[in-house]
């Protein structure tokens, strides 16, 4: 089964649409979800001018967003009669926009809805508009929330967690740092690549996920190159919001399987995890999915998937981002890092059966 509720307006410059949406849903009390790097952009001052009724803007998220910090903004947004989240930003952002929509409609910790349709009532009304080209958060249905106390991430899931519209606006990226447009188009290139070679995979998630892999390949460099260059942030942005409906439908693998893990236990980024355990992982995985993986390799004139990873290893060597090494994680915490990648709820999603023993191998490998 395919679905995907939310409305999504995919376009360059498409934000000058967000005010006349807010204004036809009669959003007169909004709370806007931020950051404080977004929040600090010239674009973002003009767009909340043009927002009408009354604004309460939180710009206070922290990547890798925490159980606490969600739900301290839950209880202190529950008596103030909300209409509308709308959330700006990442992945972190967007992630926690959800998470406290959910919370507006349903009394309780965060903590408390962990896995898939645990709360009873729906979201009240969510807006979400990515600002980096990799989340793919505005066309999922689920939330990943860091628990401090577990040192891991917790997945919340539910149909009545869509967001109600997405605002795909390349433009933004404008302000992002070459860096991030690098480590997050690789997080998209990793939700592509799992959405296509797991056991949930599907016609529909095969096409996008396909589609979303022609335009990184091509773009993804040239954008971190030249990110003033339209066309090469159209390309990236619209490839990152269909490689989320692609995983948002065909599920995620052992990719982030351990970056989730690591994540949740370090509190590194989550797009460089992804964009340094891509490769290493798929090729562990070779022999399970080479079928799959040569749906993309042909389409780059070179039938061996072992050429895919090549160019991608290249790609990721050629872009401004730290290194494995540069992480310094403790051997110590390998098999810690191992055993909560096979407890992940994506793990069951792998066409090769990763155990706890594969990711101890992979991270001892690296």
């Amino acid at each position: 089964m395919f679905r995907l509720p939310t409305h999504v307006l995919m376009e360059p410059g498409c934000l000058e649409n967000l005010p006349a949406y807010l204004r036809s849903k009669k959003a007169q009390n909004i709370l806007l979800i931020s950051d404080e790097g977004v929040s600090g952009t010239d674009w973002f001052g003009r767009l909340r001018l043009k927002i009408d009724g009354q604004i309460t803007v939180v710009s206070s998220i922290q990547p890798n967003p925490s159980s606490t910090e969600i739900d301290r903004l839950a209880a202190e947004s529950r008596s103030k009669g909300y209409d509308i989240v709308l959330a700006i930003g990442g992945g972190s952002v967007l992630d926690a926009g959800k998470a406290v929509a959910m919370l507006l409609n349903n009394e309780g910790s965060i903590v408390d809805f962990e896995g898939k349709d645990k709360f009873s009532n729906g979201s009240i009304p969510f807006v979400a508009v990515p600002t980096t080209c990799g989340t793919g958060s505005e066309v999922t249905w689920v939330a990943v929330v860091t628990v401090p106390e577990m040192g891991s991430k917790i997945s919340i899931k539910g149909d009545g967690m869509f967001p109600m519209a997405a605002f795909v606006d390349a433009d933004v990226l404008i302000s992002l740092p070459p860096h991030l447009i690098a480590s997050t188009g690789m997080d998209a290139v990793t939700h592509a690549l799992e959405a296509l070679i797991g056991r949930l995979a599907n016609p529909a998630s095969d096409a996008l996920a396909l589609e979303s892999m022609r335009l990184l390949i091509r773009h993804l460099g040239p954008c971190v190159r030249n990110p003033d260059r339209r066309e090469y942030r159209k390309a990236v942005m619209h490839a990152s919001t269909i490689a989320g409906m692609a995983f948002g439908n065909a599920d995620v693998g052992a990719v982030h399987c351990l970056s989730e893990s690591i994540g949740g236990l370090l509190d590194y980024p989550h797009g460089l995890l992804n964009t340094l355990l891509l490769v290493p992982v798929l090729r562990f995985q070779l022999d399970h999915i080479r079928d799959r993986l040569r749906m993309v390799s042909a389409f780059l004139g070179a039938p061996r998937p072992e050429s895919l990873l090549d160019r991608l290893e290249t790609m990721v060597a050629g872009f401004p981002l730290k290194k494995w090494a540069d992480l310094e994680i403790n051997p110590d915490q390998f098999e810690q890092i191992a055993l909560m990648a096979e407890a992940n709820g994506s793990n069951p999603s792998n066409l090769k059966e990763m155990r706890a023993s594969d990711y101890l191998s992979i991270l001892r490998a690296l």
